[in-house]
């Protein structure tokens, strides 16, 4: 596991990408893999679709594809707010698949038909929200899950992009909590044998400036805190009314 704070940044992440659309090519969730070498290139916007767009445009300026997989239940962004659905619809602009990241833990009930009704409600309001179909889903936090494994190829209708037999066919990697897990990224498009690469990262990880994962992670909360508090500030301003406790308002 890399302890190497410099392999997160979005310069390194550019390098990365170009160095994997030389050998593969790059799919989508409902392509069929061919001959070849090939790629599914997946993220999980755990935190900071913003984050998410930095990426996605890196990728369309390289030509790729990825999948954008959103959590319409997330405790750090609604994908009802119009900033958040506006950046949701350039990321498919851009070319790229947007499918549904699913949080069991919102299920109160441990029973099948609840777990397929959540995941069709939330994948039709993701459609609606970012004007684009979605074919496929993900588990958020998946081996923190009791009792439930969620591991079939189809779930309420949508390809389970978690599902183990899917996962078993490519060698895998991720960047869950900002650290590569088993091997890094670099070691995987590098290596010949690996002509199947299933590669999971979460943008909040890729930063501008190296920096260790808890700092990543709260430059996106401070990001987001800013944003709000200019938001309330220039609504205010907007309609000339006090904003008593501000600097310079009394």
């Amino acid at each position: 596991m890399s302890l190497t704070h410099i392999e997160f940044t979005v310069d390194r992440y550019a390098e990365l990408l170009s160095a994997a659309a030389e050998r593969y090519r790059f799919l989508r969730f409902t392509d069929n893999a061919s001959q070849g070498d090939v790629a599914l290139w997946r993220h999980d916007i755990d935190i900071s679709p913003q984050r998410a767009l930095a990426l996605a445009k890196v990728e369309a300026a390289s030509g790729v594809i990825a999948t954008y997989f959103v959590q319409v239940s997330s405790r750090y962004y609604s994908v009802l707010e119009p900033e958040i659905a506006s950046v949701l619809r350039e990321i498919v602009a851009l070319g790229h698949d947007i499918g549904l990241h699913f949080d069991a833990h919102v299920c109160s009930h441990q029973v099948a038909g609840d777990y397929d009704r959540r995941i069709a409600f939330e994948a039709h309001i993701l459609e609606e929200v970012a004007e684009t179909r979605v074919a496929s889903f993900t588990l958020h936090n998946s081996t923190t899950l009791v009792g439930v494994s969620l591991n079939e190829p189809y779930r309420a209708g949508l390809i389970n992009g978690t599902c183990s037999d899917l996962r078993n066919s490519y060698s895998y990697c991720s960047d869950s909590n900002g650290l590569w897990r088993f091997r890094t990224l670099a070691e995987m498009i590098a290596d010949p044998s690996v002509t199947r690469l299933y590669a999971l990262t979460h943008p909040e990880w890729w930063q501008s400036e190296p920096m260790p994962p808890r700092q990543r992670l709260q430059r996106c909360i401070d990001g987001r805190k800013n944003w709000l508090e200019n938001y309330y500030d220039e609504l205010l301003a907007a309609n000339d009314r006090p904003n008593i406790g501000r600097k310079g308002e009394v």
